[in-house]
C-alpha cells in the first residue's frame, strides 16, 4: 500500500506521558474501562456526545509475524509470533498493537465498536472543522484542530504516533504518524482511515488496504 502525504510531517521524538498528569486538568474527566478478556484497563474520555478510548487498543489474543498476511494482529517492529514476548517490547508498551481492518472490527470489547467514518466526522465537527472541509477535503481543518486530539490537547484523547504496517509487512513512520481504522468500507479491498501527523494540525481521511496494520481507538456503543 502507498499513501501519498500532501503535507510535510516533521519527525519529533515523543517523551512518555502520564495519565496522572493529564487528570490534573479539571476540564478533562476520564473514565475507565477494563477489558475482561485480559484485564487490561483503558482510560476513556467523553468528547461531545461520544465516549472514546483515550489509549491505543492493545489486546493481542495472538500476534503475527509481519509477513503473515491476513493474520490480523501485529506489534510494531516485532517479527515473532509469541504474544508474551511481543508484550515485553517497548513499542507495545507505549503504542499498543496494530490491527488489520477485519481484526479491528472483530476484536472490539463488549460494549464498544470501531468508529465509523461518520462517527469520525462527528468528532471533527465537534473540534470546529468546517462542514465543507469534512465532506470534501482529504486533509481537513485550518486551525490546528488535530492538536486538540494529541497529548496535552484539550479533548483528552491523547493521540500517540504508533506508525503503521503495510499489507506486505513493512513497518513505517513510528513517532511520525498515527493511523486509525474506521469501520466503514471504502470498497472491497479498502477501508476508511484517519491520519494524524506529529507536526500536522489537520486530520487526514484516506482509504487503506484492509490488510495493513493500523492503531485502533474504540468508541462506546
Amino acid at each position: 500500500m502507498k499513501i501519498i502525504f500532501t503535507l510535510s510531517l516533521l519527525l519529533i521524538p515523543l517523551s512518555g506521558y502520564s495519565f496522572q498528569q493529564q487528570e490534573q486538568n479539571p476540564d478533562i474527566k476520564y473514565g475507565e474501562f477494563t477489558d475482561q478478556r485480559d484485564n487490561r484497563a483503558y482510560k476513556t474520555v467523553k468528547i461531545g456526545d461520544q465516549v472514546w478510548m483515550a489509549e491505543n487498543f492493545a489486546y493481542i489474543p495472538y500476534v503475527c509475524q509481519p509477513d503473515s498476511f491476513n493474520c490480523g494482529v501485529w506489534v510494531y517492529n516485532y517479527d515473532g509470533n509469541e504474544a508474551s514476548a511481543a508484550k515485553e517490547t517497548p513499542e507495545y508498551k507505549k503504542y499498543g498493537a496494530l490491527y488489520s481492518w477485519s481484526a479491528a472490527k472483530e476484536l472490539a470489547p463488549e460494549g464498544w465498536h470501531l468508529p465509523s467514518d461518520q462517527e469520525w466526522k462527528e468528532l471533527e465537527e465537534y473540534l470546529g472543522i468546517d462542514s465543507l472541509d469534512i465532506e470534501h477535503k482529504e486533509w481537513r481543518g485550518d486551525n490546528d484542530e488535530a492538536n486538540k486530539l494529541k497529548i496535552h490537547g484539550e479533548t483528552g484523547l491523547n493521540i500517540i504516533f504508533g506508525g503503521w504496517m503495510t499489507d506486505y509487512g513493512k513497518f513505517n513512520f513510528i513517532n511520525e504518524h498515527a493511523n486509525f481504522w474506521c469501520a466503514t468500507e471504502f470498497d472491497k479491498e479498502r477501508g476508511y482511515e484517519r491520519l494524524i501527523g506529529v507536526n500536522n494540525g489537520k486530520i487526514g481521511r484516506a482509504a487503506g488496504n484492509k490488510g495493513c496494520g493500523f492503531s485502533v481507538r474504540y468508541i462506546k456503543d
